[in-house]
């Protein structure tokens, strides 16, 4: 079942096109890939995903809505959540903080301009999902951690838990393995597959192509805004349009989760 489209989606800046009618579709349970150049438009198509920002043209539908008009945080609400290239989370406060804080489209709102929350951190409800989270990203013994006092790859994964504990229906990976020990890398991958193995949809945007070769059912590569190829990791290793786009890919892009599945 499709969880997410996108019809014809449009981005500039100015009189800079950044994206030219990109349509895509990802399914329950699938990993696509988001692939391309340095500049290509992935982390823009991102934001108009998140609805950071707003399209131009084109639809975007989430489900059975078309949610091109929502604000980020009714996105959310919706079931949408993120990571960022660059790690962006509240280094004083501890893990389970940090992770509880990507409950706050669900339990958290706004009265007279100030934030309420409908349930407090320590409220049975939240204690259980965040728990939950921390032991499915590997995070358990560090839940009362300060996370400035992490090894820069276990932030990825809090970072990774805030975005998985309310449950989303996608979740959008922006280059997740950047920084990552060899290690890291493969416990990422395998969270990548359980994610996945439980329903929710996901987009990958990695510069590894080792890493998206063996996860991505399918992939969709944009180079300088503009749509070149959506097909299996293995079917874009002869696609011309592809590997002119990016220089090498024929070499370093894998079979593909689908051949894994065969």
């Amino acid at each position: 079942m499709s969880v997410l489209e996108l019809s014809g989606v449009s981005k500039r800046f100015g009189g800079l096109q950044a994206l030219s009618e990109i349509s895509l579709s990802v399914s329950s349970g699938e990993v696509l890939g988001l692939i391309g150049p340095n500049g290509a438009g992935k982390s823009t198509l991102v934001s108009c995903i998140t609805g950071v920002l707003r399209i131009d043209g084109g639809a975007i539908r989430f489900g059975d809505r078309d949610i091109h008009a929502l604000p980020p945080h009714q996105r959310a609400r919706r079931g949408i959540a993120r990571t960022f290239q660059k790690v962006r989370l509240a280094d004083q406060l501890t893990v389970y903080e940090n992770v509880a804080a990507g409950l706050a489209s669900q339990w958290f709102g706004r009265a007279n301009g100030w934030m309420i929350a409908f349930r407090p951190l320590s409220a049975p409800a939240v204690a259980q999902a965040v728990n939950r989270t921390l032991e499915q990203v590997g995070l358990g013994d560090v839940s009362g951690a300060i996370v400035r006092s992490l090894p820069f790859g276990r932030r990825h994964f809090v970072e990774i838990a805030r975005a998985l504990v309310s449950e989303p229906g996608l979740l959008l990976l922006d280059e997740p393995a950047t920084g990552l020990t060899e290690r890291e890398r493969e416990r990422l991958a395998a969270l990548v597959k359980s994610i996945a193995a439980e329903g929710c949809a996901q987009i990958l945007v990695e510069h590894d192509l080792e890493l998206v070769g063996r996860l991505c059912h399918r992939v969709i590569v944009i180079n300088q805004g503009h749509h070149v190829f959506t097909g299996t990791p293995a079917a874009a290793q002869t696609e011309p349009e592809v590997v002119r786009a990016y220089l090498g890919m024929n070499q370093l892009i894998g079979g593909g989760a689908d051949d894994a599945r065969r």
